[in-house]
């Protein structure tokens, strides 16, 4: 099924960026909201699918009402600053103690969807978070790295994975933003990337579950992401880890230990998908996963070597 006037979906949807971004009038800014969620929804409705269908009725009902708790607020006599909407903005991108809708989500759709959800649909909502930095959201931050690193145990579809993986990873984010700090869009502009190289990964190789990655030509570059992500130095993702802890030494000794500490638990989730991946799994696979690479193959190996390439130089120049 062809939906017509994509591009103006597409445009709607960038316009939406700049409502909420350049806006002055906090209903303004709601109504760019309002109109991002819609135009998303239409670009990922592509095709008639009912897994499709399933998570956009999903993704429909948890926005629409998280926008009216926010508009509620809004004209509800307090405003929008305050508690209620620090947790109503963690509520719409899917960040403890709401998490619950999110991997479901994912899991209904496409990895190219899945991508656009995980990484641009939080941008507004955390731009928002940031101009209303609250007590409260210490208590979305305790929550997602908790319930991210918990909910990852025993996963073995790679679309949950990744959706847990990215409610983890908002909780660094969200420690950044505590700070007061700016380096939180260059956190989320690296996880991007480290996102995309699992994504294009997925992709081409068809892959469900993570295990299907045994067969895969791709399976050393599918090791590296999966290890990056976790924050093994010297790759891509140690940076995002430093780059975190350097902004939450000033919150005092604890956190750093309690973020250290859920980190390495997190390293164990991922070291399990790497066994996984490259011992087999136990699980019986078929030569029919060698998949034609010709498509994606060199966006693969670039990306994945940018990722040691440039993760190298930021631990050389931490230490040297």
């Amino acid at each position: 099924m062809v939906i017509p006037s994509l591009m103006f979906f597409m445009f709607l949807y960038l316009m939406s960026f700049g409502m909420v971004l350049g806006g002055e009038d906090w209903f303004l800014i709601w109504l760019g909201l309002e109109i991002n969620m819609m135009s998303f929804l239409i670009l990922l409705y592509r095709r008639y699918d009912m897994s499709v269908i399933e998570s956009c009725m999903k993704y429909f009902f948890i926005q629409s009402l998280g926008s009216a708790l926010l508009i509620s607020i809004l004209y509800g006599g307090g405003g929008v600053l305050g508690s209620m909407s620090s947790l109503i903005l963690g509520f719409k991108i899917g960040a403890g103690p709401f998490y619950y809708w999110f991997p479901s989500v994912c899991s209904g759709l496409n990895w190219g969807s899945c991508f656009m959800l995980m990484l641009f649909q939080k941008v507004l909502p955390l731009c928002l978070i940031f101009m209303l930095i609250h007590w409260v959201i210490w208590i979305i931050i305790s929550i997602s790295l908790v319930m991210g690193v918990l909910g990852s145990f025993n996963q073995s579809s790679m679309s949950e994975l990744m959706a847990y993986s990215s409610i983890h990873h908002l909780g660094w984010i969200l420690i950044i933003v505590m700070n007061s700090s700016l380096s939180w869009m260059i956190y989320l502009m690296v996880y991007g990337f480290v996102l995309l190289s699992v994504v294009l990964l997925m992709i081409s190789n068809e892959v469900v579950n993570f295990n299907e990655m045994f067969m895969s030509e791709s399976k050393v570059w599918f090791v590296v992401s999966m290890l990056s992500m976790a924050g093994m130095p010297p790759l891509l993702g140690f940076f995002l880890k430093w780059m975190a802890l350097i902004n939450v030494i000033s919150f005092g000794l604890f956190y750093v230990l309690a973020l250290v500490l859920v980190s390495v638990i997190m390293l164990y989730v991922y070291l399990r998908v790497v066994y996984d991946c490259v011992m087999g799994g136990g699980v019986e696979v078929s030569w029919v996963l060698l998949k034609d690479r010709t498509q994606y193959g060199l966006m693969i190996d670039m990306s994945g070597m940018l990722g040691v390439v440039v993760g190298l130089y930021f631990v050389m120049s931490l230490f040297l």
